[in-house]
Parts: structure tokens; C-alpha cells; sequence
């Protein structure tokens, strides 16, 4: 057993939702849950992506009578990557004839893969070879890149590269009866031949989010052209292209993600940004390395090492690791706090409790700046904190049990 690596060997439909969470990869700026890039939200997958401290106010008619909830927003999927046979179905799991499954959660590197094979109806065999990273040291971009390997036939394959903006909040399933449809589209276009771009905006907190995509597609080492249809959609913004595969021969397709929002810092607009962030990040490989240098550096500084006992050092690191995940440098200058599930996804509706309390010792003798950023997170909403005192007659400040952007009002029901 590897004390550095979460390891999957069977695809289970009814463990998907606890996997993808387990294999949620971020930067303590956004994070992206473990769902297969093909998959679409329902019964077994549920693809989220997370801003640190993105929320949104909704009200809902219950029982007669007005409630407002706060949530973190389910925010724009960028993984969106289908691809088919041109007379065949688009790969679904559920439906294929799986003859290989490997799914693995590298800790040290901060890169999750995924390896299958499987059988069409057609019986055509095909083997898949993901990985994905959420960049540690440049806390705005992303890349997922996809090799697809003909097994035992050759012709051509559909592909489907977009941005989803039509995203919800559904993935808890006692909170579906409250308003769940956050995002309001704004526009999606075409940057250029490589390159999308959406930008959505939060209806109530007024929040701008952009997300870029360049989308590249390589044979073997070379780099080739395909032509390339645009997909839009109120809320989404995609490219439909094919291409020829030989074969035995890969076809890698590189996607590199961008995202911004509007209370960034040193930004003019979000979409602007995204799109010249994309335009100037490296490949994959070279992005992964840089990536990869930055969790090295973090585990270095905050790795705790157990004597002859495999599994618990794993599961002692995979903590370590969503710790790091959900604060880390890169949130030292954000006005955030530490939800009760981390940024990887929607249960306690996103959060702050109190949990930084039990971090602290651990961050204390590590990353001290990111303990005075997080105070701070406190300090900022001491006014707010006052005001809950004065309205229950009493002196001093008294902090919510829970709080969201404000720190203020409660949620008019805690569920």
C-alpha cells in the first residue's frame, strides 16, 4: 500500500457521491469535486465547483410564511468533457460494459486520475486516461486532460468540450425543498478558435464569476487542427469538433481553465481576465509541474509522519491534504472562514462554524499568517456580532452559531 495514494479499483455507482467528495481537488481559492468530467448531476454523480466564501441569498415559501437561506454556490462545471463514437452513444458508465477501472487520488502531487476501459454496444473497446489538477501555486486556473486509446477500431470520435453555467444546488437532499437556482447568465462567446468564455453572475450578492477554457487537441506529440463547432445555450457555452483515430494510437485533448470573479484583486473584469489567464498559462505538463512543486513545498512544511503504519499515514495525509485544500496560502489574503465540510461542496449549505478553533494548533507552528487571516475572518464581523448582542439585550458581541459572507443576520431556518 502507498501512504501517498487514495486508490478506487471498482467503479460502485452507490459510493460515487462519498468518492467524489473524498477526491475534491482545490487550492483554498476554489475546488472542484471528484466527478467524472462526462457525468451530469443526478442519483449517482454530482459535479460541483466551489468558490472559498461564495455565497448567495435565496427566499422560499415554507408552510405559508417567507424563509431566507444563505448558500456557497454551486458554481459554473468547467469540467464538462464528452466524447462518442460518430454512430455511438456518449460514454456513460452506467451503461458500458467496464473491463477496467482505476481511479487514484495522488496526495503528494495534488492530481487526481482515472484510467478505464470499456466496451460499447457496438463492441468497440476503448480505454480512457484522465487526470486533473486545481493549480496550488497559480489559485486561478485549472487543467483536466484526456487521452482516448482505440482499442480494436479505428474512425472517428465525437468530442464535447463546454462550460455549464445552468448548474443548482441540489446536492443535499434535505435542502432541495429551498430555492436552489443561484446563477444568472450573463454571456458566453467564443475567444478565439481554442478558446471559451462564460460569465454568470449570483442573483442576490450581485458576485461575477467568469470561467475560460482552451481547449487543445494533439496527436502523439503534434498538436493538430480540428474544426470546431460553437454550442451555446442560455447558461452554457461549449465546442462540438471530431476527430480521426487510428487504432492503438492516442489522441490527448488538453483543457485549461481559468476562474475569476469580480472581488478578485488587480482585475479589470472577470471574463477579460480569465481569458488572457488561459491565453498565457503552459500546457498541461508544464502547469503540473509547477503545481506539483507548490504541494512539495506545502508537505515539506506540513506533512506529519507516522512509523510502519501504511494506512493510517494515508488517511492521517488525506485530512492533511483537504486541510490544505480548503485554506492555504492562497487564502491569506481572502476575507474567508473554515466550513464545517471544507469547500467540497454543499452540506451545513457551506458554513462557517467554528472549526478554525480545532486547525489552529496545527497551523499555529506552520503557516502562521494564514491563522491571523482567518482571526480576521472574526475580527471583520465583530460589528455584526455586537448588534446580535444589543438584540437580545445583552452587552458585548454575540457571534451566530453559523455565518456565511456578512457574518449577520441568521438563516430564518437551520436545516
Amino acid at each position: 500500500m502507498n501512504s501517498w495514494t487514495l486508490v478506487y479499483e471498482e467503479f460502485d455507482p452507490k459510493k460515487e457521491s462519498l468518492r467524489e467528495a473524498l477526491c475534491t481537488l482545490g487550492n483554498g481559492y476554489f475546488a472542484t469535486r471528484g466527478a467524472a468530467p462526462e457525468s451530469e448531476a443526478g442519483a449517482v454523480h454530482y459535479p460541483g465547483t466551489y468558490l472559498a466564501g461564495g455565497y448567495n441569498r435565496l427566499k422560499t415559501e415554507i408552510a405559508g410564511r417567507e424563509v431566507e437561506n444563505e448558500d456557497l454556490v454551486n458554481m459554473p462545471n468547467w469540467l464538462v468533457t464528452r466524447f462518442r463514437p460518430e454512430d455511438g452513444d456518449w460514454l456513460n458508465l452506467l451503461s458500458a460494459d467496464i473491463l477496467f477501472y482505476r481511479q487514484e487520488l495522488n496526495l503528494k502531487a495534488g492530481l487526481l486520475s482515472r484510467t478505464v476501459r470499456f466496451k460499447d454496444k457496438q463492441g468497440r473497446e476503448t480505454t480512457l486516461i484522465q487526470r486533473r489538477f486545481v493549480h496550488m501555486g497559480q489559485m486561478h486556473l485549472a487543467g483536466l486532460e484526456t487521452m482516448i486509446i482505440p482499442e480494436n477500431w479505428a474512425g472517428r470520435i465525437q468530442v464535447l468540450s463546454s462550460l455549464d453555467g445552468t448548474v443548482i444546488n441540489a446536492g443535499v437532499k434535505r435542502y432541495q425543498q429551498l430555492n436552489s437556482k443561484h446563477l444568472s447568465p450573463i454571456r458566453g462567446e467564443a475567444v478565439n478558435d481554442e478558446t471559451i468564455c462564460l460569465l454568470v453572475e449570483t442573483n442576490q450578492s450581485r458576485l461575477r464569476v467568469a470561467e475560460a477554457a482552451r481547449t487543445c487537441v494533439y496527436s502523439g506529440e503534434e498538436r493538430i487542427a480540428v474544426e470546431r463547432k460553437l454550442v451555446e445555450r442560455p447558461g452554457t457555452i461549449g465546442q462540438e469538433f471530431f476527430i480521426d483515430v487510428a487504432q492503438k494510437k492516442a489522441v490527448r485533448i488538453e483543457k485549461i481553465v481559468s476562474f475569476f470573479t469580480s472581488r478578485d484583486f488587480a482585475i479589470t473584469e472577470p471574463a477579460l481576465d480569465a481569458a488572457e489567464a488561459v491565453a498565457h498559462a503552459g500546457g498541461f505538463d508544464k502547469l503540473l509541474q509547477s503545481h506539483m512543486l507548490q504541494w512539495d513545498h506545502l508537505w515539506n512544511r506540513c506533512d506529519i509522519r507516522l512509523e510502519n503504519s501504511d494506512r493510517p499515514q494515508m488517511i492521517l495525509r488525506l485530512h492533511i491534504f483537504h486541510l490544505l485544500q480548503t485554506v492555504s496560502r492562497n487564502t491569506i489574503d481572502l476575507d474567508i472562514g473554515v466550513p464545517a465540510r471544507g469547500w467540497h461542496g454543499e452540506a451545513y449549505r457551506g458554513h462557517i462554524f467554528w472549526d478554525e478553533v480545532f486547525i489552529f494548533p496545527y497551523l499555529n507552528v506552520r503557516i502562521p499568517n494564514l491563522t491571523r487571516s482567518l482571526l480576521l475572518y472574526r475580527y471583520r464581523r465583530l460589528n455584526q456580532a455586537r448588534l446580535a448582542a444589543q438584540a437580545e439585550g445583552l452587552s458585548g458581541a454575540l457571534y451566530p452559531w453559523q455565518s456565511g459572507s456578512n457574518g449577520g443576520k441568521k438563516p430564518s431556518i437551520c436545516i
